[in-house]
């Protein structure tokens, strides 16, 4: 994969205390376990385009005329490539912790053959991402087939927002070439503000009368209204895009869903492992109230001395500084600041205050399993009986952890591991995406999938239980060779070569679903489920919601 950062390796020590930091802290009930001026404003926003007239038409071969100014590509023997383009300016300096801002045009022909620097970031998650990057990161990158783009009609357009628990990943880490060979669409992998400086609330910032805290949303958008603005100069068609991403980037789909300042800039949605964020806090994967994010946003300036003007000291912070002592002030999730997000995402969804837009969303069979394999890593040791309880109080807390362990008995599964793992999988994925499901499927159209292919290869090294399906292994079925921050092969074999392209035909042409009727559109009656399995894909009524417990999940008050 193209764009690896330099090795920032840490110990296992070191990054068992990463994997547990989002445990209780004093003044703040944090769950352990990782992928972790209002309506004026709003509206006069949703409104503008800030990059200015429209684009001028596609041009021969690699050179683009966009509206900031004209790029010239890379050309492979049919994939043709811009990389490292820019959709906003940097946001560094005066611009830390403010809106992404518009780029200054530019009129020589600008080179877009190399990926830019990812975002600012560490190793939190060593398995997933690797230390490095800059603040000067505002850059995407495009993708397409040069015989489709040659045949006369636009192409769909496919967005990916990139995972990583909004700490740690980049655009470039995921090879489109698949997705836009074989599903014939042009494919945009961006890069948006990661940790504090993507996810922060601090009362100096929030009061200058911007929107705020959600700056790495706000960059999402930002990207997306270049696409529509840009994206008909390089053969795609701004009236077919799909947003899609997995895991942090899944619950990213999911917000810009909820989020009015991004109303007009995507058709269609692809949410993959990404439903957490309908919890309400202090439940893993929920939201942050902003008061919440403003009282750690107060407590790292106090660490840092910002203690008077505030504001301006923080933007005046190395970045080094920032990121060195983030770990603790670390979010993970979006904030309800009232603007990019105008109210808690789960009552957008209930009352249909949400982007009318075609909607893709699932899990995949195992996802827990990734997670408990990393403390295992980390520490060289396996959950034991004893630890069982312990994780669930962890967890679930006090109350509902008895519950949890008289639901999944250690005597159904062949380890602890296995049955946290079961545990974690149904409640922060399976039965949150089926919720999900049930709320918007009378207001928007919805398809629902599971991918579950046990046979999925491995990024992560051997642990004492099998990880099967696990989170991110769908990842390699649509981005070839992905691997996370590993330094390992990652190659599909026949089988799964034909399941993965079952998987990018669908994923690449989301507006041509409701004429396939081999994918059902979902109804809570029914309950219907796409399943990716090796043998291919097949619809599966009635087994989802009895194989995750989502009885006792839909019972249990976590969301």
């Amino acid at each position: 994969m193209t764009g690896r950062r330099a090795d920032g390796t840490r110990s296992r020590r070191q990054m068992l205390n990463n994997i547990y930091r989002l445990l209780p802290t004093p003044g703040e009930k944090r769950m352990p376990l990782t992928m972790t001026l209002r309506h004026t404003v709003a509206a006069t926003l949703a409104s503008l385009s800030m990059f200015g007239a429209p684009p001028v038409a596609a041009q021969s071969g690699l050179d683009v005329v966009t509206a900031q100014g004209p790029l010239s590509g890379v050309a492979g023997s049919d994939l043709q490539s811009w990389l490292g383009v820019p959709f906003a300016a940097p946001p560094v300096g005066a611009l830390r912790w403010q809106p992404p801002q518009p780029l200054k045009p530019w009129t020589a022909v600008r080179k877009a053959n190399t990926v830019a620097s990812s975002c600012a970031q560490n190793a939190d998650l060593g398995v997933f991402a690797r230390a490095g990057g800059s603040e000067d990161c505002l850059y995407l990158n495009v993708y397409r087939s040069a015989s489709a783009a040659q045949a006369g009609q636009k192409l769909p357009v496919f967005v990916w927002i990139h995972g990583g628990s909004l700490q740690v990943g980049q655009g470039a880490d995921y090879d489109a070439t698949k997705m836009a060979l074989r599903g014939k669409a042009v494919v945009v992998t961006l890069n948006y503000r990661l940790g504090v400086f993507g996810f922060f609330a601090q009362k100096a910032l929030d009061n200058e009368g911007h929107p705020s805290a959600n700056y790495g949303l706000l960059d999402q958008q930002a990207a997306l209204r270049w696409i529509k603005q840009n994206i008909g100069a390089f053969g795609g068609d701004p009236t077919n895009v799909t947003i899609a991403g997995e895991s942090s980037g899944g619950n990213s789909v999911m917000l810009q869903i909820a989020s009015p300042l991004a109303a007009g800039t995507f058709q269609h949605a692809i949410a993959m492992s990404g439903a957490g964020e309908i919890k309400r806090y202090p439940a893993f994967g929920a939201p942050r109230p902003l008061a919440l994010a403003e009282v750690l946003g107060d407590q790292l300036a106090k660490e840092v001395g910002c203690t008077a003007d505030t504001a301006a000291c923080l933007r005046a912070l190395p970045t080094k500084r920032v990121l060195d002592t983030q770990t603790n002030y670390l979010l993970n999730e979006a904030i309800i600041d009232g603007t990019v997000l105008p109210i808690h995402p789960a009552d957008a969804y209930r009352t249909g205050r949400i982007n009318h837009v075609t909607l893709v969303n699932g899990n995949t069979h195992d996802e827990g399993r990734f997670f408990v394999a990393l403390p295992e890593l980390a520490s060289g040791k396996a959950m034991t009986v004893a630890d069982y309880p312990v994780w669930l109080k962890r967890q679930f807390g006090a109350a509902l952890a008895p519950k949890v362990a008289l639901e999944y008995p250690l005597d159904r599964y062949d380890s602890p591991s296995e049955a946290f793992a079961a545990a974690a999988t149904d409640s922060l994925f399976a039965c949150t995406g089926r919720t999900l499901n049930r709320w918007l499927a009378d207001k928007i159209p919805v398809y629902a999938y599971e991918f579950s292919d046990g046979t999925a290869p491995t990024y992560v090294a051997p642990t004492t239980f099998p990880l099967l399906a696990s989170h991110t292994y769908e990842l390699a079925y649509i981005f070839p060779g992905f691997r996370g921050g590993a330094d390992v092969t990652v190659k599909l074999n026949p089988l799964q070569e034909k399941l993965s392209d079952q998987m990018v035909d669908y994923f690449a042409h989301v507006s041509d679903l409701p004429s396939r009727t081999e994918w059902n559109r979902f109804d809570a009656k029914r309950d219907e489920v796409m399943s990716f399995k090796l043998t291919g894909a097949k619809m599966e009524s009635g087994k989802f919601a009895a194989f995750h417990r989502c009885d006792f999940w839909d019972r249990s008050g976590t969301y």
